[in-house]
């Protein structure tokens, strides 16, 4: 369940970074790679990636994925044991 939260989480980051910095900037493929398998390595580099971004940058970032989680509840009622199927 961890792993996938963290899929969540990270793909939400990496659409939103890519919609703010675009998709060949590096702070973009830092979260791309935590998407796809949020290992403690991918994670350590996407949080050092965000960490060196300019504050409005990354605080636009982080209000879009709050934004995007707060208002799409089924990315994490799939995480639930027994929860909605994933499509």
């Amino acid at each position: 369940m961890f792993d996938d939260a963290g899929r969540v989480m990270f793909t939400a980051l990496h659409r939103a970074a890519v919609a703010r910095l675009g998709p060949s900037h590096p702070c973009t493929a830092a979260l791309a790679a935590a998407a796809a398998g949020p290992d403690a390595t991918r994670v350590a580099a996407a949080e050092t990636a965000l960490r060196g971004l300019a504050a409005a940058d990354r605080e636009a970032i982080m209000a879009e994925v709050h934004r995007t989680l707060r208002s799409d509840p089924q990315a994490w009622l799939t995480l639930w044991p027994g929860g909605p199927a994933r499509h």
